[in-house]
């Protein structure tokens, strides 16, 4: 597959064959991906994941059961995620019912991997030129205003630099959700380093000294190996 962009994706497929293929193959992009084979297990998954999931991909029919019903579910728990249906149920009025309820694509089966490649990279692409139309964020005592491209703590405006205020600000809009290393090269980099830098180290380090000596009570916390957040 071609590169995606890092994601967190869940991915719900009874057949063992087809879903040891797409974990294996997003896994290699970079992803973490977190499979599930059972109804069950996709609805525990998906309430556990939450919003720190960018995309579903689902098949329709899990054990002979309609899987559509994960649809609602996945709308609730994991807020901003993007939804792709496949499924061997390709009458029209099956794929509108599968869109009306909140899928985002719907891809018949068989398919080749080179097509669900681009609807995946065409649903990340959806995501990210979705318009903000929030523009004032605040967790504790630290607000960010992407309108005039400012943050502050309290009265004290932070001097930060272009990549710290995108980092921060990419941590603001999702206080509690956990951000790998890969996802904030991605969005805040455009992935133009090697995996390998120590940029968004560096940069978060520069962050909490600033946050520091502004006086600010607002951490931003991190789990090695795991990621960055801010607290809700």
């Amino acid at each position: 597959m071609q590169n995606l962009g890092t994601m967190t994706i869940i991915v719900v497929e009874d057949e063992t064959r087809v879903l040891n293929f797409l974990t294996e193959a997003l896994r290699k992009e970079g992803h973490t991906v977190h499979p599930c084979s059972t109804f069950q297990e996709a609805t525990e998954t998906i309430s556990a994941v939450g919003s720190n999931a960018d995309l579903l991909i689902m098949d329709r029919l899990l054990d002979r059961i309609d899987a559509i019903g994960l649809i609602p579910l996945a709308r609730d728990k994991c807020k901003g995620a993007k939804i792709l249906v496949l499924s061997t149920i390709n009458e029209p009025a099956q794929k509108a019912a599968a869109l009306d309820l909140g899928a985002d694509d719907y891809l018949g089966k068989p398919f080749q991997l080179i097509e669900l490649s681009a609807r995946i990279r065409s649903l990340g692409r959806r995501a990210t030129q979705e318009p903000q139309t929030k523009t004032l964020f605040s967790v504790g005592d630290l607000q960010l205003n992407a309108l005039e491209h400012k943050a502050m703590v309290g009265t004290k405006s932070l001097d930060l630099s272009n990549k710290e205020y995108f980092l921060l600000f990419t941590l603001i809009q999702h206080p509690g959700r956990v951000f790998n290393k890969f996802q904030l090269l991605d969005r805040v980099w455009d992935a133009q380093f090697d995996v390998e830098s120590n940029v968004v180290e560096v940069t978060v380090k520069n962050l909490r000294r600033k946050l520091e000596a502004a006086g600010s009570k607002t951490e931003i916390l991190s789990r090695r190996n795991i990621g960055y957040w801010i607290e809700a």
